[in-house]
């Protein structure tokens, strides 16, 4: 956390701050414009990287902490190379998903983060120039949610739940509608990892809405994900879907192309997840058709309804993936 004497200096590029980066990062952080500055560097030539840190103007009777973990190897290696040998310095590296900072200089060691700080979702993806709406609250009690996923693993199939075949026919009109050709399984899962990963309102979302904050509209959607929560400083976001009759293994790869695309744009840490109430039965071809699409995307896993017809053996395998 920034203390309130702190100057906080970025070393960026055009690249990045035709994006307005360090804006969205200073802003995440609470910073004031007075407490930053921006020093623009080419990231791929290393003499004028060093050329710019030996021309900036920088305070010799200040303390400072150097975070080499952002930028490219050359922008890391020509910032190390500046200020290792200097006095009241410390230059720290930060291993993705480690619970410890490397510290590099003046001594070599690992440094324990006693209190890690824990990201609420908001500003996770407001870190990665985003703002989201999301719904509010669940459009029926969770209950009812509950109540249709069991009758879905009762019948085996969501096209055997009288509710969802009423649903579906043409000339049903009743305002719940919508929520049983579809909603009910986004809302059962929001509930379900919310209690299951004991998760405050603050960790997790339904039904978001991103906003590119570059973006002039006030109404654009630029991406929608069903359902997202930040666990231990990481982000998931769950693709769901619910399918009836036989489902195409085109349709599934379309589910996990949208949660893949998602996910580009918040983040290295950010894990993809497809949940489909659908069996996908035995077909070997099939499954290792859609393995080679999940690695090729990036995508964790593609939970179908055998997965998660066991409520305790579906949250094993979902600690597995965030643990």
């Amino acid at each position: 956390m920034a203390l309130p004497h702190d100057n906080h200096i970025f070393l960026s590029t055009r690249e990045m701050e035709a994006n307005n980066k360090s804006a969205i990062l200073a802003s995440t952080l609470g910073l004031s414009e007075e407490k930053c500055k921006l020093l623009i560097i080419d990231a791929n030539n290393p003499s004028l990287i060093l050329k710019k840190l030996v021309k900036f103007v920088w305070q010799n009777d200040m303390p400072y902490i150097v975070n080499i973990t952002g930028g490219n190897k050359l922008m890391s290696q020509m910032t190390y190379l500046h200020f290792a040998g200097k006095q009241d310095c410390n230059i720290y590296y930060w291993p993705i998903g480690s619970d410890c900072l490397e510290q590099l200089y003046p001594v070599i060691e690992s440094v324990k983060i006693a209190e890690p700080y824990q990201l609420d979702l908001s500003t996770y993806i407001g870190a990665h120039g985003y703002s989201y709406t999301c719904q509010q609250q669940l459009a029926y009690p969770y209950s009812k949610a509950k109540g249709t996923f069991q009758n879905v693993i009762k019948f085996g199939s969501a096209e055997a739940v009288p509710e969802i075949i009423k649903a579906r026919e043409s000339h049903y009109n009743l305002p719940d509608k919508q929520y049983y050709t579809g909603a009910w399984f986004e809302e059962w899962m929001y509930a379900f990892l919310k209690q299951s990963l004991k998760l405050a309102s603050s960790q997790i979302a339904l039904n978001l809405k991103l906003k590119n904050s570059q973006s002039v509209s006030k109404t654009e959607n630029d991406n929608e994900i069903d359902v997202a929560f930040v666990f231990n400083n990481k982000l998931y976001i769950w693709e769901c879907k619910v399918y009836t009759g036989q489902v195409k293994s085109g349709k599934i790869a379309n589910a996990i192309y949208k949660i893949s695309s998602v996910s580009q744009s918040l983040g290295l840490q950010a894990t993809s997840l497809v949940a489909i109430l659908s069996p996908l039965g035995f077909d070997v071809k099939r499954k290792d058709f859609l393995n080679d699409i999940t690695k090729i995307m990036r995508v964790k896993k593609v939970f179908a309804l055998e997965d998660m017809s066991d409520s305790k053996l579906f949250v094993s395998k979902i600690k597995e993936i965030i643990n």
